[in-house]
């Protein structure tokens, strides 16, 4: 069914925010008593869809729903785990697709008129893998406009005044509010760790390419990456994980790597900590949780580079400096196609960011291209350098919490500069302000997601105690 719910008049369906509490128990750690059918796969999706149930009225994170399906794919599940025969780590595991990634038996819609009710008839490769191991697909999450333009209805389980970010707002807020365990969504920008963060969950972008993208609407093909957002850092680490052992990473790169269960936690020795261009858009509360998280951590015995001790984190934070023109030149310029094809085939239909963004793509010149290509190796090249001397980087997810209103996802510019650099990076539900999540922001190094996932469970703890 396709969702048509509206709000309530409740302001807070799941809030205020603690930042020390403990995530909810892992899918991972469920599979033993579905062994002993002591509770099964078929019961976890009933808890699921009674919260959706209650809190999709007022938070509207679906887009479209299919119930009965998902309830036969529960039951085939707890028919295997009856047998001791599950097919793979996440069998039985609800998991939500974010509505610009292909699924065969619901439609795909983008949040666009131009796909209203359109399916492609086959399953993204993500999706394909998730079903591959027996996951429990109960809808499609909303969507900005083609994870670029207008936004969808969707608002923030803390407050329904706020936002949830975007592009993958209901992936974010479906995950807030328990609806479903994890849900997929994709990074271009800053989409899958600010949603994260002004929902209160863990967001996850691995290494660029890392995960497949086929099937996936493309925006920026050098910076679009597949991620998962979650309630709990193993639920996120464990599906990734899962999706690329059996459709490895976007051609050429071979997927992501590392141990099927989430890295056990390790003190990192030496954290950088970035200071980017969003740094003055930090008021003094946020400023001041920050500040107290790293001086926890500093105390723990880990050493803080920063420029002022550190002339290779200078260097770095230099290169930094106009990184959000050089990110959209890049971004913006590789829309081109399908943009320009939907313009001339379907006038009128796209919204006014996505047509704007267009215009600005095809006014751009080749060789403005090439020079952000240029300085965008150069800072991937200055990000590989600081690996010898540095455990990872920390910083804020975003400069406070969701912003009032629906209209606008909030500002990106925590997010976009480690996106371009192609390198990981983790949202943790570890700040807030006002009873509002704020994220801490763990980065880490290309292709190895799974040190920085051992560093950022390391944090995540000590945040926790």
């Amino acid at each position: 069914m396709t969702n048509k719910n509206k709000r309530t008049d409740d302001t807070r369906p799941i809030g205020p925010f603690d930042p020390h509490q403990s995530p909810p128990p892992s899918f991972a750690e469920r599979v033993p008593a579905f062994l002993d059918g002591s509770e099964t796969p078929r019961e976890l999706l009933e808890g699921c869809l009674e919260r959706i149930d209650a809190l999709e009225p007022s938070i509207a994170a679906f887009v479209h729903l299919d119930v009965n399906a998902a309830r036969a794919e529960a039951d085939a599940s707890t028919a295997r785990y009856a047998a001791n025969r599950p097919l793979s780590p996440i069998d039985g595991c609800p998991v939500a697709v974010k509505d610009i990634i292909e699924t065969a038996d619901m439609p795909t819609q983008m949040n666009s008129p131009i796909f209203d009710q359109w399916q492609s008839g086959r399953d993204a490769a993500s999706v394909f893998a998730l079903r591959h191991g027996g996951a429990v697909i109960p809808g499609k999450t909303v969507t900005t406009e083609f994870a670029t333009g207008v936004s969808g209805p969707t608002h923030n389980p803390y407050d329904l005044s706020r936002t949830p970010g975007g592009s993958s707002s209901g992936s974010a807020a479906a995950t807030a509010a328990a609806m479903v365990p994890v849900a997929l969504g994709t990074q271009t920008a800053g989409s899958i760790v600010r949603p994260a963060a002004y929902c209160g969950v863990y967001g996850y972008k691995p290494t660029h390419a890392a995960l497949n993208i086929g099937g996936i609407h493309p925006l920026s093909l050098s910076h679009d990456t597949l991620g998962t957002l979650a309630g709990n850092m193993a639920d996120a680490w464990i599906t990734a994980h899962y999706i690329a052992s059996i459709v490895g990473g976007t051609p050429p790169h071979p997927g992501l790597d590392g141990p099927s269960s989430l890295p056990d936690a390790r003190k990192p020795e030496t954290l950088v900590r970035l200071c980017t261009e969003g740094w003055r858009e930090v008021d003094g509360s946020v400023r001041q949780e920050f500040e107290t998280t790293l001086d926890r951590i500093a105390a723990s015995g880990v050493r803080i580079l920063d420029r002022g001790n550190t002339p290779a984190v200078a260097d770095l934070e230099s290169l930094l400096e106009d990184v959000d023109n050089i990110a959209r030149t890049v971004s913006v310029y590789e829309r081109r196609w399908p943009f320009a094809d939907y313009a001339k085939r379907h006038p009128g239909k796209l919204g006014e960011t996505a047509q704007e963004r267009l215009d600005t793509a095809m006014a751009m010149t080749r060789d403005e291209f090439l020079d952000a290509l240029a300085r965008q190796t150069e800072i991937r090249a200055q990000v590989d350098a600081i690996a010898d001397i540095a455990d990872g980087f920390v910083t804020l997810t975003a400069a406070g919490p969701a912003p009032v209103g629906l209209e606008s996802t909030g500002n990106r510019s925590f997010q976009i500069f480690w996106t371009l650099t192609a390198a990981p990076c983790i949202t943790l539900p570890r700040l807030a302000v006002d009873g509002m999540p704020v994220g801490l922001q763990v980065l880490g190094f290309r292709d190895r997601d799974a040190d920085m996932m051992a560093v950022a469970r390391w944090i995540d703890a000590l945040c926790i105690a």
